[in-house]
């Protein structure tokens, strides 16, 4: 009598597999990533809310296959903390300044590889940062300003640059 696999039996083993396989790899997302959708308004609230520091947060963000962005605390990298999907491509980013001047970031060196640093967001212990325009180049950009707990989000930088001459124009008209 030959003995073998009813397809009940195989039926049952894809399924078993295909379940373990699909538990064992969403295990290695970032928990703040499942307990906490990250994205480019609330990635300021995520920074304040998850982690305590002394002197500097930084969210770090590389040009590498993935756009990895990281967490420093204090100048020291959270390796365990890689934040995968929040850019689809390298954004520009500006200064926030009447002429949008580009923003220059250095390199940074990780596993003995150096990388560029597109998009850096450098909290200080007074929780003051550089104010900062991100444009996505998809129709959506970013004001990261210091003085405002969130981010705002415009459809252009000319949007940008006219908020910030009703900005001038308020803060003189002031005084």
């Amino acid at each position: 009598m030959k003995k073998s696999f009813t397809l009940i039996e195989l039926v049952i083993v894809i399924i078993l597999t295909s379940i373990v396989t699909f538990l064992a790899f969403s295990s290695f997302n970032s928990p703040y990533e499942k307990k906490y959708k990250i994205d480019l308004l609330n990635i300021k609230d995520f920074l304040f809310k998850n982690f305590e520091f002394e002197k500097e947060l930084s969210l770090t963000c590389i040009d590498d296959e993935k756009f990895s962005c990281y967490i420093f605390i204090d100048n020291n990298i959270n390796k365990d903390i890689e934040i995968k999907n929040l850019f689809s491509q390298i954004p520009d980013v500006y200064k926030y300044d009447r002429d949008l001047s580009k923003q220059e970031f250095k390199t940074l060196r990780l596993d003995d590889v150096e990388y560029d640093i597109f998009f850096e967001l450098k909290i200080d212990n007074d929780k003051k940062h550089k104010n900062l325009v991100l444009d996505t180049l998809d129709d959506n950009v970013y004001l990261f300003s210091s003085i405002s707990k969130n981010v705002k989000k415009f459809k252009t930088t000319n949007e940008i640059i006219d908020s910030f001459y009703d900005n001038e124009i308020e803060v003189k008209d002031a005084f």
